[in-house]
């Protein structure tokens, strides 16, 4: 088999092993989020530029109130409502209540004053660690039309990956066919005039019919004791 025959394969196990890859870091990723609680921020606007500028995205991961320091980043929520706040803890507060909670004083890395609202939590997500651009690709999977075109896009490559090849085909006709060459070059027994005599095997694995009718006119002349043929 040439490389260029074995090239469909070797692109099929390239194939086969990412999305084998892909799947169990979604499996991971699932088993984190509904166990441990982790979540994905995006970063929709540039407030924590350049640290985390917009369409970034960060690994998030739920922690009391009483493990935030100075300096973390966090996402809680606004008091009035709306979508929570993902900055920067300039200052943290004990309000004296001993439920645990803090008071806590954010900023955007890229915002020249800290929030005007103080945010009195209990427990927030802390960001981890992010990336760029990271949200922009996780906001277009998110939508319904890219999942179904995934979803398809799928179930055609692994209809793909699994389907025999015609070189499978091939490569187990021609180890029949040494098979059948191997026991055909062994010869074939012919029996003529009560001996048993080797002739050796034509194309097809066995004796052919010019063979046999010399073999039948050798043993025809050595009975009438000549070497010739006898006469019919």
């Amino acid at each position: 088999m040439t490389d260029a025959s074995r090239a469909p394969g070797r692109v099929q196990q390239v194939c086969l092993n990412v999305a084998c890859a892909v799947g169990v870091l979604v499996i991971v990723w699932f088993l984190l989020s509904v166990l441990l609680g982790w979540s994905l921020v995006l970063f929709k606007t540039g407030s924590m530029a350049p640290t985390y500028p917009t369409g970034a995205a960060g690994i998030a991961v739920p922690v009391d109130a009483e493990q935030i320091e100075t300096g973390d980043v966090v996402t809680v929520p606004r008091a009035e409502g709306g979508l929570p706040v993902t900055h920067r803890v300039v200052s943290v507060d004990d309000p004296g209540t001993g439920d645990g909670s803090r008071e806590l004083v954010l900023q955007g890395d890229d915002n020249a004053n800290p929030d005007r609202e103080v945010y009195t939590v209990t427990e927030a997500d802390k960001v981890l660690v992010g990336a760029p651009y990271v949200g922009y690709a996780v906001t277009v999977l998110a939508q319904p039309k890219t999942l179904a075109i995934l979803t398809a896009a799928m179930a055609a490559l692994t209809v793909w990956v699994f389907w025999p090849r015609a070189e499978d085909h091939d490569e187990d006709g021609d180890e029949r066919r040494d098979e059948d060459d191997a026991a055909g070059s062994d010869g074939g027994l012919a029996v003529t005039g009560g001996e048993r005599v080797t002739v050796a095997a034509g194309r097809s694995g066995g004796p052919t019919r010019a063979m046999l009718r010399e073999q039948e006119r050798h043993h025809r002349g050595r009975r009438d004791g000549s070497g010739r043929e006898s006469p019919r």
